[in-house]
């Protein structure tokens, strides 16, 4: 048996192999092509799986109706005992999209997972992304939106290993989707939106771009109303598909922005226009909020009245042809039936407004809530600002103390300049002059002992710029330190050379030394203004 397997191959019959080759760009020509087969079933058994693989492909590619998945599931159990995986994962993709096509999501779950199963390994990143994608849409229909994320996210990795950026456009939509059904930061929500835009526009698909701008309307209308019209609009004016929910949606937004005439304009082109079921559930919530801003409560009741009972019957619908079926589960005779919907119907009426008194309830307690908070932030955010100024102007007094302070010490030194220039020009006796150079001396030269206590002074007044200088220019020396801090107390070269007891040259030496060791061109003035000072 192991040997057999082996020795199976794919196809090498030309029709089936050229099919193959159009299915991507071109399943019109494929399904034309497969249709020139006579007798199919009377092919080889490899040649028949692939006709059945590809027959399938072509004709989900095109909308066709399918009503069954006995040619899949030819294709499925021919490569499930084979080595090729790309066929067999493949044959479990489409039995998968067919289960879904004949309201199996059960089997069409676990076909999902043979594929990726199958395809692992393979590099068919493409089908292995459709197939996780479509896993997510069944567990949205299940209501499991973890879940849902989870596939969403693991898809667009795949498409990104295979490059496809219309598959990632895809991706991206649903994951923002599924954060804002998980109540996600709405950040993250717009900016997984803004990348499937962005990647809309790369590849210039003007249609899902308009299709991305009217739904990031939708997603914004709640946080920014203006924005939210502007988007609409774009899709309003080049989706028509959309047009009746656009129009919806813009109808609620003006009656909001206060501008009835354009509400009333919007709503007359909702009712004009054919729409889902969800979109007249959408067209009757815009007619509650038009009627309410008029104060004509009655007939917004009604309006809300309407809205809950479609998105009541739509459930239910959905309810019945989808995973709970319950058709199947109970053999109802037709009066029975008759029965059994008009009880659901009037219950659904009485659960419908008993539903709407609470949701109003709810929300005004939402929005009496969210008030309060936003006002206590508002107050906290006020206290705290007030106390940052505060301690601002308390900092910048204490360090213009500090510096006034620095300063006094230093020009002190340099005033008795002045008296040594009188003594220098005066006809004091040699003793009495002797006597005064050297209290002269030891009053205006900075000492090495002193430098210290000047550099910690500056370095507090400069908020530990020194610190930080010293600690990244390790071979900067003490008399370097007073140097910059001469400098950035705004003492010229002149009064820096009295202080220091140096020449002009010896002080131009040394500045050009500590421009070396900062490693900088400009002027180093300049630059003390501007790092430390």
């Amino acid at each position: 048996m192991l040997l057999s397997a082996c020795g199976i191959h794919y196809t090498d019959h030309a029709v089936i192999l050229k099919a193959e080759s159009l299915l991507t760009e071109h399943p019109d020509s494929a399904f034309k092509l497969l249709n020139t087969i006579d007798k199919p079933e009377h092919l080889s058994k490899s040649d028949y799986a692939a006709w059945c693989l590809h027959y399938t492909q072509a004709r989900y590619k095109l909308y066709m109706d399918i009503k069954s998945d006995s040619l899949i599931q030819v294709a499925v159990d021919y490569y499930a005992k084979t080595d090729l995986k790309k066929y067999s994962g493949t044959s479990y993709y489409m039995l998968g999209c067919v289960s879904e096509l004949l309201h199996n999501n059960e089997k069409a779950m676990l076909a999902y997972k043979n594929a990726l199963l199958a395809l692992e390994n393979t590099g068919e990143y493409n089908i292995s992304g459709l197939a996780t994608i479509n896993m997510g849409y069944i567990y949205i229909q299940d209501k499991n939106y973890y879940e849902a994320g989870l596939c969403f996210k693991k898809s667009l990795e795949l498409f990104k290993l295979s490059g496809n950026k219309k598959y990632q456009i895809s991706s991206y939509l649903e994951i923002s989707i599924m954060l804002l059904q998980l109540e996600q930061p709405f950040d993250s929500v717009m900016y997984y939106s803004d990348r499937a835009l962005k990647l809309a526009e790369e590849v210039n698909d003007t249609v899902l771009y308009y299709y991305i701008t009217s739904q990031q309307g939708e997603l914004l209308y709640k946080k920014n109303k203006r924005e939210a019209v502007n988007k609409i609009l774009v899709g309003f004016n080049h989706c028509p598909d959309l047009r009746s929910r656009n129009a919806s949606y813009l109808a609620y937004l003006y009656t909001e922005l206060n501008k009835a005439d354009s509400a009333t304009f919007y709503l007359r082109i909702a009712h004009e226009e054919k729409g889902v079921s969800e979109t007249e559930v959408l067209k009757n919530l815009a007619e509650a909020a038009v009627y309410e801003k008029r104060k004509n409560f009655e007939q917004a009741y009604y309006s809300f009245q309407q809205a809950y009972l479609r998105q009541d019957s739509i459930f239910y619908i959905k309810q019945k042809s989808q995973l709970y079926q319950i058709d199947k589960q109970f053999d109802l005779s037709e009066k029975e039936k008759e029965n059994a919907e008009l009880k659901i119907a009037n219950r659904n009426v009485i659960i419908g407004i008993g539903f709407l008194i609470i949701l109003i309830l709810i929300i005004l307690l939402v929005f009496q809530r969210i008030n309060i908070r936003n006002k206590r932030k508002l107050t906290e955010l006020e206290i705290k600002q007030q106390k940052t100024a505060f301690e601002l102007r308390e900092k910048e007094l204490e360090n213009s103390k500090k510096q006034e302070l620095l300063l006094l010490k230093l020009q002190q030194k340099i005033d008795i300049t002045v008296r040594f220039n009188k003594l220098q020009q005066g006809s004091f006796e040699p003793k009495k002059q002797a006597v005064f150079m050297e209290e002269l001396t030891n009053e205006l030269i900075l000492t090495k002992d002193e430098w210290q206590d000047y550099i910690d002074e500056a370095n507090s007044l400069f908020n530990n710029r020194i610190t930080d200088l010293k600690e990244k220019h390790k071979d900067l020396t003490p008399s370097d330190l007073i140097v910059i801090v001469i400098i950035g107390m705004g003492i010229d070269i002149s009064d820096g050379c009295l202080l220091l007891n140096l020449s002009k040259e010896t002080m131009y030496k040394r500045r050009k030394r500590i421009k070396k060791r900062l490693e900088i061109e400009e002027d180093l003035e300049e630059w003390i203004m501007q790092n430390i000072v």
